[in-house]
Protein backbone atom coordinates (compact mmCIF):
# COMPACT_ATOMS: atom_id res chain seq x y z
CA UNK A 1 0.00 0.00 0.00
CA UNK A 2 1.26 3.45 -0.89
CA UNK A 3 1.63 6.45 1.38
CA UNK A 4 -1.29 8.85 0.79
CA UNK A 5 0.85 11.97 0.56
CA UNK A 6 3.33 10.26 -1.78
CA UNK A 7 0.46 9.50 -4.16
CA UNK A 8 -0.82 13.08 -3.91
CA UNK A 9 2.64 14.49 -4.54
CA UNK A 10 3.22 12.17 -7.51
CA UNK A 11 -0.09 13.33 -9.04
CA UNK A 12 0.91 16.94 -8.48
CA UNK A 13 4.26 16.27 -10.12
CA UNK A 14 2.50 14.90 -13.22
CA UNK A 15 0.22 17.93 -13.30
CA UNK A 16 3.18 20.29 -12.96
CA UNK A 17 5.06 18.58 -15.80
CA UNK A 18 2.09 19.08 -18.11
CA UNK A 19 0.83 22.49 -16.96
CA UNK A 20 3.80 24.31 -15.43
CA UNK A 21 1.92 24.94 -12.18
CA UNK A 22 0.84 23.03 -9.11
CA UNK A 23 -2.56 21.49 -8.76
CA UNK A 24 -5.34 23.29 -6.89
CA UNK A 25 -6.86 21.62 -3.86
CA UNK A 26 -10.26 20.69 -5.32
CA UNK A 27 -8.69 18.98 -8.33
CA UNK A 28 -6.29 17.11 -6.01
CA UNK A 29 -9.07 15.65 -3.86
CA UNK A 30 -11.08 14.52 -6.87
CA UNK A 31 -8.10 12.99 -8.68
CA UNK A 32 -7.17 11.18 -5.47
CA UNK A 33 -10.72 9.83 -5.29
CA UNK A 34 -10.64 8.62 -8.90
CA UNK A 35 -7.20 7.10 -8.28
CA UNK A 36 -8.54 5.14 -5.32
CA UNK A 37 -11.55 4.01 -7.36
CA UNK A 38 -9.25 2.96 -10.22
CA UNK A 39 -7.20 0.85 -7.80
CA UNK A 40 -10.38 -0.78 -6.53
CA UNK A 41 -11.44 -1.45 -10.13
CA UNK A 42 -8.26 -3.17 -11.27
CA UNK A 43 -6.57 -4.38 -8.08
CA UNK A 44 -9.65 -4.94 -5.90
CA UNK A 45 -7.89 -3.14 -3.06
CA UNK A 46 -7.25 0.46 -2.03
CA UNK A 47 -4.04 2.09 -3.22
CA UNK A 48 -3.60 4.07 -0.01
CA UNK A 49 -5.01 3.93 3.49
CA UNK A 50 -6.91 7.17 3.96
CA UNK A 51 -10.57 7.98 4.41
CA UNK A 52 -12.55 10.21 2.09
CA UNK A 53 -15.30 12.40 3.51
CA UNK A 54 -18.45 13.44 1.65
CA UNK A 55 -18.08 17.20 1.57
CA UNK A 56 -20.41 19.35 -0.48
CA UNK A 57 -18.10 19.68 -3.51
CA UNK A 58 -17.16 16.00 -3.51
CA UNK A 59 -14.86 13.58 -1.70
CA UNK A 60 -12.12 15.11 0.48
CA UNK A 61 -9.10 13.59 2.19
CA UNK A 62 -8.49 15.39 5.48
CA UNK A 63 -4.78 14.53 5.40
CA UNK A 64 -4.39 16.23 2.02
CA UNK A 65 -6.59 19.13 3.15
CA UNK A 66 -4.34 19.65 6.14
CA UNK A 67 -1.27 19.99 3.89
CA UNK A 68 -3.01 22.58 1.72
CA UNK A 69 -4.09 24.53 4.81
CA UNK A 70 -0.45 24.63 5.96
CA UNK A 71 0.31 26.34 2.64
CA UNK A 72 2.50 23.39 1.74
CA UNK A 73 0.97 23.58 -1.74
CA UNK A 74 3.03 20.66 -2.98
CA UNK A 75 5.91 22.91 -4.06
CA UNK A 76 8.30 20.11 -3.17
CA UNK A 77 6.48 17.56 -5.32
CA UNK A 78 8.58 17.98 -8.44
CA UNK A 79 10.09 14.69 -9.54
CA UNK A 80 8.64 12.86 -6.57
CA UNK A 81 7.01 10.24 -8.75
CA UNK A 82 9.93 8.04 -7.70
CA UNK A 83 8.38 7.75 -4.23
CA UNK A 84 5.66 5.45 -5.59
CA UNK A 85 6.01 2.06 -7.28
CA UNK A 86 6.12 1.57 -11.04
CA UNK A 87 2.67 -0.06 -10.91
CA UNK A 88 1.33 2.96 -9.06
CA UNK A 89 2.90 5.32 -11.60
CA UNK A 90 1.05 3.45 -14.35
CA UNK A 91 -2.22 3.71 -12.44
CA UNK A 92 -1.67 7.43 -11.84
CA UNK A 93 -0.91 8.00 -15.53
CA UNK A 94 -4.17 6.28 -16.52
CA UNK A 95 -6.14 8.42 -14.07
CA UNK A 96 -4.32 11.55 -15.15
CA UNK A 97 -4.90 10.79 -18.85
CA UNK A 98 -8.61 10.25 -18.25
CA UNK A 99 -9.34 13.03 -15.75
CA UNK A 100 -6.33 15.36 -15.50
CA UNK A 101 -7.47 17.87 -18.11
CA UNK A 102 -10.95 18.28 -16.63
CA UNK A 103 -11.74 21.40 -14.62
CA UNK A 104 -12.07 21.08 -10.84
CA UNK A 105 -15.78 21.83 -11.18
CA UNK A 106 -16.26 19.09 -13.79
CA UNK A 107 -14.42 16.68 -11.51
CA UNK A 108 -16.68 17.76 -8.65
CA UNK A 109 -19.76 17.13 -10.81
CA UNK A 110 -18.46 13.67 -11.75
CA UNK A 111 -17.80 12.83 -8.11
CA UNK A 112 -21.38 13.80 -7.29
CA UNK A 113 -22.54 10.90 -9.49
CA UNK A 114 -20.72 8.40 -7.31
CA UNK A 115 -22.81 6.12 -5.09
CA UNK A 116 -20.28 6.39 -2.25
CA UNK A 117 -20.51 10.19 -2.20
CA UNK A 118 -24.32 10.11 -2.39
CA UNK A 119 -24.47 7.68 0.53
CA UNK A 120 -22.18 9.88 2.64
CA UNK A 121 -24.36 12.90 1.80
CA UNK A 122 -27.65 11.14 2.56
CA UNK A 123 -29.89 13.34 4.69
CA UNK A 124 -27.76 16.46 4.23
CA UNK A 125 -28.78 19.63 2.44
CA UNK A 126 -26.61 20.66 -0.50
CA UNK A 127 -25.06 23.54 1.47
CA UNK A 128 -24.18 21.34 4.47
CA UNK A 129 -20.45 20.68 4.61
CA UNK A 130 -20.93 17.16 5.93
CA UNK A 131 -18.41 15.06 7.76
CA UNK A 132 -19.45 11.50 6.93
CA UNK A 133 -16.84 9.06 5.69
CA UNK A 134 -17.30 7.39 2.32
CA UNK A 135 -17.50 3.66 2.93
CA UNK A 136 -14.99 1.46 1.18
CA UNK A 137 -17.81 -0.97 0.33
CA UNK A 138 -19.71 1.82 -1.45
CA UNK A 139 -16.53 2.85 -3.28
CA UNK A 140 -16.19 -0.75 -4.48
CA UNK A 141 -19.73 -0.48 -5.89
CA UNK A 142 -18.61 2.65 -7.76
CA UNK A 143 -15.54 0.81 -9.02
CA UNK A 144 -17.58 -2.11 -10.33
CA UNK A 145 -20.08 0.20 -11.99
CA UNK A 146 -17.30 2.14 -13.71
CA UNK A 147 -15.62 -1.08 -14.82
CA UNK A 148 -18.88 -2.24 -16.43
CA UNK A 149 -19.33 1.16 -18.13
CA UNK A 150 -15.89 0.88 -19.72
CA UNK A 151 -16.54 -2.54 -21.27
Amino acid sequence: MENTMSVAMALDSMFYEKNGKHMDEMRMHKLMYFTQRESLMYNNEPLFDATFYGWKYGPVLKEVRSEFKKKFGFEDSLNLQSQVSEDTKGLLRRVFDRYGSLSPWKLSALSHEEFSWKMARSGLDYEDNGNVALSLAAMKVDAQRELMNRK
